[in-house]
């Protein structure tokens, strides 16, 4: 057998040798040195083919073979041969594209993959590392276009085979359901599964909660988030063990499995177990929720109605805060709310207080504007700081693209010597090998040109300080927006300006304004080290309180 293997430089070919790029024939007997892979199937009806047993097999397999032959490597997997997401098959791969072994052997190629598509993604990669693919059970060679369109339609029917399967399980699956038993996966809360029969029992203090759910949302009317606080107050889990939330509590429900139903597919079987609640209950749980749901998606129609959204910190879960409503006698009350408070509650979740909207925005604009306004020197004091940090990064980017145009020569030189020695007579390509790496080094060309690019529009446009009149100009549109208060411009003006809002102590909060800067430069916030992609440098500056702005702060 003949095989190509990526090396450095020499073609040897008997006594023969000439220099004429990156590849090497080597001749050999035997299939040298060998990686088993095994794996075990998920079915039960290919149990015979166990771990043991295909490892077994397949070591008589390589000692009854002539010629120079011992395995160097085995791997194994126990997982499904339908994706190629498998440990040991990965570490596999990596390996025969080191060169650590010549040939990759499996008892069937159905243990290699049950796809077709993906088999031959595998045989390829295997190909380009050199590496030849066998069967100890099926009799073919993918050094040779035979073999290699033999594995092919054993390919073919392993994926039908693994179709066939599918259908098979599902199939049982049906028949198992349309006679109410139970199918698999996670068994619902209120409930135990008796193996014995395969059937649903109730579990009474399981159900004793779906009941209380049902009760306190059709017959108390308490919401859904209500009714999550009061069952975590109780030390109530879910059947996960986890705290309640509006969500969880909502999937209870919508479940018709506690009316006594089995539902697979499309097949529903009634009365297949004991229910928990009646379908009274159950029909006025639905009227209700559908009912909410309408009127909580006309309430949350409008996105803009909380102009600070993501932009604000818990100071004590580290959670961002949400918009939140709280409908009153007369009028219905906004908030920014700690997503953990809002979805667990303050005894589960998070018990930090809410921040009314309305003022909370006011101090914002009120600061935004004051701060553009009356601070050119602490804004000239953070462009400077800004520029001096980006001509210090001017050197490097010097020099990475000097070392991107090196890789350039780098990749057209071996493009050039490829295509001389082809158009000369002295590089064979019958395999095709030249050809794919020419288009490597084309792809890793066009690579990078666009990284070129980038780095040369950074150097030839740094970014410039905003004039004093571009400030005006901002100032001015500042005004007009806030004056304006459209929601949706506002919103803008704020995700535009505003990178976060810290909470601190005693109901005030320190903004992080952002600083938009004229050219393409990226340049790293003054108040970390990490590179700011929003072409702005974020400033410390004002503490806002209930009552207003307080005094700027002196750091920056």
């Amino acid at each position: 057998m003949i095989q190509i293997r990526i090396d450095h430089g020499v073609i040897s070919m008997g006594k023969k040798t000439r220099r004429t790029g990156h590849i090497r024939q080597v001749e050999r007997s035997g299939m040298g040195r060998i990686a088993i892979y095994i794996r075990r199937s998920t079915d039960e009806d290919h149990q015979p083919f166990s771990l043991e047993a295909q490892r077994t097999k397949l070591e008589a397999f390589v000692a009854s073979q002539p010629g120079d032959c011992h395995i160097v490597a085995v791997y194994s997997d126990d997982a499904s041969g339908a994706s190629t997401d498998r440990q040991d098959l990965q570490k596999a791969l990596r390996a025969a594209r080191a060169g650590l072994f010549d040939t990759l052997l499996v008892y069937r190629v159905d243990r290699f993959s049950r796809s077709l598509r993906d088999l031959t993604a595998l045989l390829d990669d295997l190909s380009e590392a050199g590496v030849v693919f066998r069967s100890a059970t099926e009799p073919f060679d993918t050094s040779t276009p035979v073999g290699r369109m033999l594995v092919q339609m054993l390919g073919v029917f392993a994926e039908f085979e693994r179709e066939t399967i599918i259908d098979r399980v599902i199939s049982g699956m049906e028949r198992k359901a349309a006679k109410g038993l139970w199918t698999g996966g996670a068994r619902p809360l209120g409930y135990q599964i008796d193996r014995t029969v395969d059937r649903l029992v109730i579990d009474p203090a399981e159900a004793a909660t779906v009941q209380t759910i049902f009760d306190l949302y059709a017959r108390d009317r308490l919401g859904t988030k209500s009714i999550a606080t009061e069952l975590n107050s109780r030390s109530l889990r879910t059947r996960m063990g986890k705290a309640w939330s509006p969500h969880t509590v909502t999937m209870i429900l919508v479940n018709r499995t506690y009316l006594g139903e089995k539902t697979f597919r499309d097949i529903v079987v009634p009365d297949a177990h004991q229910p928990i609640i009646t379908q009274t209950q159950f029909d006025l749980a639905q009227r209700i929720l559908n009912k909410r749901s309408t009127d909580i998606g006309q309430r949350a129609a409008n996105p803009s109605d909380y102009s600070l959204t993501g932009k604000i910190l818990c100071p004590q879960c580290g959670r961002g805060y949400i918009g939140t409503a709280a409908k009153g006698r007369y009028k219905t009350y906004r908030y920014y709310t700690c997503w953990s408070r809002a979805r667990y509650g303050t005894k589960a979740g998070c018990d930090v207080y809410r921040l009314n909207a309305d003022d909370l925005e006011q101090a914002m604009a009120a600061a935004l504007l004051d701060f553009y306004t009356t601070h050119d020197d602490l804004i000239n004091k953070a462009v400077a700081t800004f520029q001096e940090r980006h001509t210090a990064a001017t050197s490097d980017l010097r020099n990475q693209l000097a070392a991107v145009e090196r890789e350039l020569q780098t990749a057209a030189a071996a493009t050039d010597r490829y295509l001389t020695a082809f158009e000369r007579g002295t590089l064979d390509d019958d395999d095709g090998q030249i050809r794919e790496r020419i288009t490597l080094l084309k792809d890793q060309t066009r690579h990078l040109r666009g990284r070129k690019a980038d780095l040369q529009l950074q150097l030839d446009q740094p970014p410039q300080a905003l004039s004093p009149t571009d400030l005006a100009a901002l100032s001015n549109e500042i005004r007009q927006i806030l004056a304006s208060d459209e929601p949706h411009t506002r919103k803008g003006l704020f995700d535009a300006l505003i990178h976060e809002i810290t909470m601190l102590a005693d109901n005030t909060v320190r903004p992080v304004f952002r600083l938009p800067l004229a050219g393409n430069a990226e340049g790293p916030a003054l108040d970390g080290p990490a590179p700011d992609t929003n072409q702005a440098v974020r400033l410390l500056t004002t503490m806002v309180g209930d009552t207003g702005i307080e005094p700027v702060t002196s750091s920056v």
